[in-house]
């Protein structure tokens, strides 16, 4: 029995291993030619290549079905993969993965166990399988928008000393977007690249809002948003804002900095405290196992 938990665990470890380098098999281009573009992915050849291309026509066979539980997952994939900053990826290519890794993930183990494997496992792996790209995709949107409260006070500083040297907010977007990097400044760059083809500030703007339904940043373009209607100073605006964010900011890593002594804890008691225990004790109970004490 130990043997097959091992095993599992393993043949997880396998299954996502793979499906972190199928996922993310990207080459490094620009998010923001990709998106407005729509290039395809770029599958290449090898074994990823195979599962892609595989993921690629399976996700073209859901989409053709028209299912309304169907309509919302993809839905609710696009929300997430836009979240995430992934845009090579389209949601039914990425329903195609999770359901070909829930197949894999079940093969593998049903393979290595060479029929020894109760249903109840076989339906658990498959089910483990299948939700393994999302939380992939979890993890990434929570790391991206970790980012992006970073960058935000730094970036509002930069876009108000351009706007107060002159510039209007066009113009200093434009220079912020050559000069620096990041998830915020690509979000950014979405936005000017839409108003380059025709769109409004204004709409650009909401748009980036509900693309990345990142709480600061949708605080931030409301009020520059209200501010561009009512025709208020946007470089107070932007001032006032990066200085509250700042403070934000700076709470939160002191809130990070207070949780730090509990979340040691765990691998203090898991690692620390016994081997401290078979230091202090270990001789005394050899000591008396070998009957110098009693």
């Amino acid at each position: 029995m130990n043997v097959m938990v091992l095993l599992i665990i393993l043949c997880s470890f396998l299954t996502v291993t793979l499906l972190l380098e199928a996922v993310f098999h990207l080459r490094k281009q620009k998010i923001i030619s990709d998106r407005i573009k729509g290039e395809r992915l770029e599958v290449g050849r090898g074994v990823k290549a195979l599962f892609l291309r595989l993921a690629i026509s399976l996700g073209k066979q859901i989409e053709t079905y028209d299912i309304e539980f169907i309509s919302k997952t993809l839905a609710n994939i696009d929300d997430k993969l836009k979240m995430a900053g992934i845009s090579k990826i389209t949601p039914p290519t990425f329903m195609g993965i999770s359901i070909l890794a829930s197949i894999g993930n079940t093969l593998i183990i049903a393979y290595l166990a060479l029929g020894a494997t109760d249903l109840f496992t076989l339906l658990l792996m498959a089910v483990l399988g299948y939700f393994i790209p999302g939380l992939l995709v979890n993890a990434k949107i929570k790391t991206r928008q970790m980012a992006i409260f970073r960058d935000l006070p730094d970036t509002l500083d930069i876009l108000t000393l351009l706007i107060e040297a002159g510039l209007d907010f066009g113009a200093a977007l434009n220079i912020l977007i050559e000069k620096e990097k990041g998830p915020l400044i690509d979000e950014l760059a979405i936005a000017q690249q839409e108003i380059k083809l025709g769109a409004n500030r204004i709409s650009a703007l909401q748009n980036t809002i509900k693309r990345a339904r990142h709480k600061h940043l949708t605080s931030v373009l409301n009020a520059l948003i209200q501010a561009m209607r009512t025709g208020s100073s946007i470089g107070g605006t932007l001032r006032a804002l990066s200085d509250q964010y700042r403070v934000e900011r700076a709470l939160f890593a002191e809130k990070l900095g207070a949780e730090a002594p509990l979340k040691m804890m765990g691998p203090l008691i898991l690692f620390i405290f016994p081997t401290i225990f078979i230091i202090i004790f270990g001789p005394l109970v050899l000591s008396f196992m070998s009957g110098k004490i009693w």
